[in-house]
């Protein structure tokens, strides 16, 4: 009797889990920061971004659609986008949703888009994904989505402007176990010299180098990559990144640090663990604040 009871209880708590984990993938929670600045603009203040991230290509649907009905609801002044919105991976990709959620949104705000990982896999092994690099970035030109490939755009109202950096890591600081220390030079090398003048936005997929984003110049950096930790513990915060480090340093939320910020998002989608546990998918507002 025992072990029948046990047995109950043991399935009752992993269905318990089982649905928790459904849930938080197929729901998408909406979070809000609000960064304050000097080096804002007058004209930026107020400035307005939904953040998406780490899609995978996921959530096609009454999901995704409820999800564009609360940016519509929000009506940012743009979307910005920290990687990882397609699925690469053994040689399979999938960037349809990707493509069909931008084409919705661009019609009414500007995208930008900076690469993650798996935009970058395509084009890193043409062997195995042939065209499709080039073919989903013909896909998000026809959209209209800006896509900053270690590319800078400024938006300028006036005598005031706004910057926003793309970056596209090389293949080496995505690496697996252990982090590579970032080379010095090297963000000066593929984006040039930030402008300290104006406040700067850095979308740049993972959170790993906060440190030398903040040490080249970026007020501000929008990141993604992992997934909130997967599954998030109380105080703990997540548990495990892609990388396989454990309890990451920047997992998910916002980090401060002399006078710059980072704000992570927990992502949108999964791909080869198809789990979360304390961790919904999430959407991010971000809105700039003037200072004096």
């Amino acid at each position: 009797m025992f072990f029948w009871i046990a047995g109950v209880v043991l399935a009752v708590f992993v269905s318990a889990i089982l649905f928790v984990s459904w849930y938080e993938r197929n729901h998408v929670a909406i979070r809000e920061y609000e960064v304050a600045s000097g080096a804002v603009g007058e004209a930026f203040d107020g400035y307005t971004m939904v953040v998406m991230a780490d899609l995978h290509d996921n959530g096609a649907g009454k999901r995704n659609n409820r999800m564009m009905a609360a940016i519509r609801r929000i009506h940012p002044d743009a979307v910005m986008v920290a990687g990882d919105m397609v699925m690469a991976r053994k040689g399979v990709c999938r960037y349809e949703e990707c493509v069909r959620l931008l084409r919705r949104l661009s019609f009414r705000y500007p995208v930008y888009y900076g690469l993650g990982n798996h935009e970058a896999r395509m084009d890193w092994e043409k062997e195995n994904y042939a065209s499709a690099y080039r073919k989903w970035y013909g896909e998000m030109m026809r959209a209209g989505v800006t896509v900053l490939d270690n590319l800078s755009l400024t938006i300028r109202e006036g005598k005031e402007a706004l910057t926003i950096t793309g970056l596209n890591l090389d293949r080496a600081y995505y690496r697996k176990v252990k982090k590579v220390p970032m080379e010095t030079g090297y963000l000066e090398q593929v984006l040039g010299v930030a402008r300290r003048d104006e406040y700067h936005i850095l979308l740049a997929h993972t959170p790993a180098y906060f440190d030398e984003y903040a040490a080249w110049g970026a007020d501000l950096t929008l990141s993604g990559h992992y997934h909130g930790g997967t599954v998030r513990l109380p105080f703990l915060g997540g548990v495990i990144a892609p990388d396989f480090e454990l309890f990451p340093k920047w997992s998910r939320g916002r980090y401060d640090q002399d006078g710059k910020t980072m704000i992570v998002s927990g992502g949108l989608g999964t791909h080869s663990v198809n789990f979360r546990l304390g961790n919904m998918s999430e959407l991010l507002v971000v809105r700039l604040r003037r200072v004096s």
